[in-house]
């Protein structure tokens, strides 16, 4: 016998093919990967209009009539405020409730007392969509018409939130800034504790 230097070949494994269920599997894979894709679009897409459907967007300014001055609150989004908080300013001043706003136009012992102006508390409230509240109110005469004539001094920022608890504080103008929540009113920390 004669040998030859010609090595004797390695087997190699058999070439194997994928079963068709393996193809069929990852099909199902890549449908599902895009199926679950799609719904958490879908969910993100859901929650925008469902923000959109609920938007407040609260105003405050003033109102002239032949009858006097008023400030009116309107709300123009297309879902109710929560109003959370209300601030008054005089010259940029922050002042305290109505009778403040008068003791600073009018100067104390104005003579202007509840028989006399109309006011509503809109703190703690729900303003429904295209709901307006007359904030403050009173008939014209001189004293009034100095205060309150026109460049009008008084200011009103009003915080407040939409029922999925998204919260902005009103400017003056169209303008409204998103906060994560409305600033605590002062001594309601002492009040809380209290009760």
């Amino acid at each position: 016998m004669q040998t030859s230097d010609v090595p004797e070949p390695i087997p190699t494994a058999p070439v194997r093919k994928r079963d068709p269920e393996f193809w069929i599997a990852i099909g199902a894979l890549a449908v599902s990967a895009l199926a679950m894709l799609s719904s958490v679009l879908q969910v993100g897409l859901q929650r925008n209009q469902e923000r959109a459907m609920v938007w407040p967007h609260v105003n405050a300014g003033p109102a002239y009539s032949a009858q006097g001055f008023s400030m009116v609150a309107t709300n123009k989004g297309l879902g109710p405020a929560l109003v959370r908080r209300v601030e008054l300013s005089v010259d940029g001043q922050l002042v305290d409730g109505w009778g403040g706003v008068l003791d600073v136009l009018l100067g104390p012992g104005h003579g202007y007392g509840w028989e006399t102006i109309r006011a509503n508390d809109l703190e703690d409230r729900i303003l429904g969509a295209d709901e307006s509240l007359v904030l403050f109110g009173v008939t014209w005469d001189e004293k009034i018409r100095a205060a309150f004539g026109p460049g009008n001094r008084v200011g009103v920022r009003i915080c407040y939130c939409s029922f999925l608890d998204e919260c902005w504080i009103s400017r003056e103008g169209l303008d409204h800034d998103r906060v994560n929540r409305c600033p605590a009113v002062p001594g309601s920390a002492a009040r809380e504790g209290a009760e």
